[in-house]
């Protein structure tokens, strides 16, 4: 029997967002500029049950980047996370019996809240490793990797003095990125760069050390609001066009989609305008993102790229690349490779 691979995610729980929204204000950003590239208010973001496609996660990151000119911005906006991020599942987490009980909590519902990466557990006799293993329907940017390591951390810690041991339970961390000296002073720990995963090494001992009483009932509860936000977040037609376009941009036809969503297509284009978009623009902006993925990743030639695409010709594909990454696909991979 072949074995089946589950589908990509494709969507994120947008107030994950918050504490980073918070970074680039507190720079200067404007709350209009933010709003504009989310094509989202910030209520509406606040707002629980609010999921995105992953799509809404590449742009707002491409954008804070930019407008901070800071690189390195996922690891000033993770520092935020945990003093400002309330959820269903951080207070899984600080209420969980132990490290690795909490870990457990991560392992399951992480994918859902965040859409790029499942947390995968790995325990071996000399430590314990949490694995970023990237799971999206597309590739998570430096800054979110960032930004997610720098927030973890503070969450084990915060655990640990909470209950008050006095020891670190981190005791390093692999980046697939290249490290930088921020990296070492916001993580606050050993950093290894260029590694195969980007993964926090805990320690073993800590990792199994009760901390908390055990409050089964409290857990079932939060457990409880965990299943409720995922049944309740349901997708918009935003959603469920950016899956659409994700199966197969190659073949990507509004005429289809629309039937196979048994909508008119004045209604669907009405509704997805209301949200902000239309159907070329999305399909554009993937195009843009998976053109980005598949570049870096080098295992297309250049002509494979476009065809999965949906470019018939390869002139068509090399016009859009400039349009969007400002230089011809091959000069873009080149550039990549070399830095």
């Amino acid at each position: 029997m072949s074995k089946i691979h589950p589908q990509p995610a494709n969507a994120f729980y947008a107030p994950t967002l918050l504490p980073a929204i918070e970074e680039l204000l507190a720079r200067g950003i404007s709350q209009g500029a933010i709003e504009a590239q989310l094509r989202r208010s910030l209520f509406d973001l606040r707002t629980p049950f609010t999921r995105m496609p992953l799509l809404m996660s590449r742009r707002f990151w491409a954008f804070a980047v930019e407008q901070s000119g800071d690189p390195l911005i996922g690891l000033a906006a993770g520092e935020r996370f945990v003093s400002t991020t309330t959820n269903g599942l951080t207070y899984l987490f600080d209420v969980a019996v132990s490290l690795e009980r909490a870990c457990e909590f991560f392992a399951e519902y992480f994918a859902f809240f965040n859409g790029h990466f499942r947390v995968q557990i790995l325990r071996q006799d000399d430590g314990v490793t949490l694995r970023l293993v990237e799971a999206g329907s597309l590739g998570a940017p430096a800054a979110l990797t960032d930004y997610i390591l720098v927030s973890l951390c503070s969450l084990v810690r915060r655990k640990l003095l909470a209950s008050g041991v006095n020891r670190d339970p981190v005791l390093g961390v692999a980046l697939a990125s290249a490290s930088r000296e921020q990296h070492q002073s916001a993580l606050r720990t050993p950093v290894s760069a260029e590694q195969s995963w980007a993964a926090i090494y805990l320690d073993p001992q800590l990792f199994v050390m009760p901390l908390t009483p055990g409050n089964p009932a409290l857990e079932t509860t939060l457990v409880d609001l965990l299943e409720q936000t995922r049944c309740f977040s349901e997708s918009t037609l935003l959603g469920q066009l950016s899956d659409y376009l994700i199966e197969d941009l190659a073949s990507a036809d509004w005429q289809q989609f629309c039937a196979t969503q048994h909508v008119l297509e004045r209604t669907a284009a009405r509704r997805l305008k209301a949200l902000g978009w239309t159907f070329s623009e999305l399909l554009n902006e993937h195009r843009r993102y998976w053109a980005e993925d598949l570049l870096q990743s080098g295992a297309l030639e250049l002509v494979e790229v476009a065809d999965r695409l949906g470019y018939s010709d390869v002139q068509g594909f090399n016009r859009a690349c400039v349009r969007w990454l400002g230089c011809a696909p091959g000069e873009y991979r080149a550039r990549f490779n070399k830095g």
